[in-house]
Order: C-alpha cells, then structure tokens, then sequence
C-alpha cells in the first residue's frame, strides 16, 4: 500500500530526533548486547531478537554464548543441543539456521560487516542484518522492525501491513529521519520507544510526540487543544 507522506518536513524530522533521543536518555535498557561484545556474540543476539521481546532473550543470549562462545562451538554441536538452549524463547526451529550460522562464519572466517554478505548468512533477516551494522559495526543504517512500523504509520497516518517493512517508500522515510551523526542513540530510541510506549496499546498519556502524532490527534479530536 502507498506511502504518501515522503519526504517529510526538515522541522518535523528534527522534532522526533530531539523527542526520541530525550525519552531515551532516562529510558536506556542495559540490554547486556549493548555492551563491548565479540561480533559473533553480536550477531546471535540479534538473530535472538527478531520477532522476539528483549526481555525474554536475555537469559537465552546468556546462556547461548556461555554454551557456544565462539562459531567452531556452534558448528561442531547438533541441533538438538542447541533447540535445547533456545527452547525458552519457543521458534525451536531457528537451532538448523544457528547451526548453519556457526558453519557459514567458520568457512567465512569472520562476521561480514556489509549488508549484502549479512543477508546471505542463514538465519541473518533484514532486521537483524541492519541492527548488527548500526549497533556493532556504527554503520548509519535505518532499523525497521514491526514496531517501528507500527509508529511511523500512526505518527504520520498511513496504513500499515504486513510488507510495509519492506517498503521502499518506508525505508527512504526511515532513513531521512534518522540523524547523520547520532544515528546508534537514535536507533536504540527508536526501537527502544518502540516497544515500551508505542505498543499494540499505546501509552498516549507518557508518550512524548503524542501531541504531533496523527494517530492521537485523529483519536481525540475535540477533547484538546493541539495548537
């Protein structure tokens, strides 16, 4: 479905850096991915993510680099040892894509640091792909998930479905609000924003753009004052 409202505003763009990176400055989830981390544990975490509440995959990721610290650990298990770590998170089906991973990353000899290279690697979605390159590698690379479909569609009042995340119109609207410099602080709002405020049921009363957002303003037109 058409996406209509690119390119935005400059002002509008700067808006939602500014409010973004402001709720994230007392928000920040000391997920223990975010910390200085081997790239191979960088990139389990985020194929542990896709789909997947951080919460939960906290003890998983844990677990799963004290298990298999290192690809050579990963590639020589079976898959049953590893269905058995990840079973907590459900999706037993991803053990076969780590399992290649652990191969593929072997015969490679190192976590690729491009995007074409990432996608390839099993298990390794669009998602996750551009999260290990902004997050681990400091690569200015837009982050579109659910969630943040989810909010640029009720911020700027488009409709949304299943494909949008892959929407060339989207990913041009994604990547003309992320900022130059601080692109890593923003991205971490952005999906961090995303999960906690702007969920399934919003959070309108702590929501710090709600006042701008078409979504809340289509909702409660009449009861204020949006001038």
């Amino acid at each position: 479905m058409p996406i209509d409202v690119y390119p935005v505003s400059q002002e509008l763009a700067v808006y939602l850096r500014k409010k973004l990176l402001a709720w994230e400055q007392n928000n920040y989830p000391a997920f223990p991915w975010r910390d200085e981390i081997p790239p191979f544990h960088a990139l389990v975490a985020e194929v542990l993510l896709q789909r997947t509440r951080a919460e939960q995959v906290v003890p998983v990721y844990l677990n799963f680099v004290r298990v298999f610290p290192n690809p050579a650990s990963l590639a020589q298990t079976n898959i049953p040892d590893i269905e058995k770590v990840i079973a907590p998170l459900g999706l037993r089906w991803r053990a076969r894509f780590l399992h290649e991973l652990g191969k593929e990353l072997v015969a490679d000899g190192s976590v690729p640091a491009n995007l074409v290279s990432l996608r390839k690697l099993s298990g390794v979605g669009p998602y996750a792909a551009s999260a290990y390159l902004s997050f681990h590698v400091g690569r200015r690379v837009p982050i579109v998930d659910s969630n943040v479909v989810r909010f640029y569609g009720r911020f700027f009042g488009f409709r949304t479905g299943p494909e949008t995340r892959r929407d060339r119109q989207l990913l041009d609207l994604a990547d003309s609000i992320m900022p130059k410099r601080a692109f890593k602080r923003f991205n971490y709002a952005l999906i961090d924003f995303t999960r906690a405020i702007c969920r399934p049921k919003p959070l309108h009363d702590i929501c710090p753009v709600a006042k701008r957002c078409a979504f809340y303003r289509e909702r409660f037109r009449g009861e204020f004052n949006f001038t």
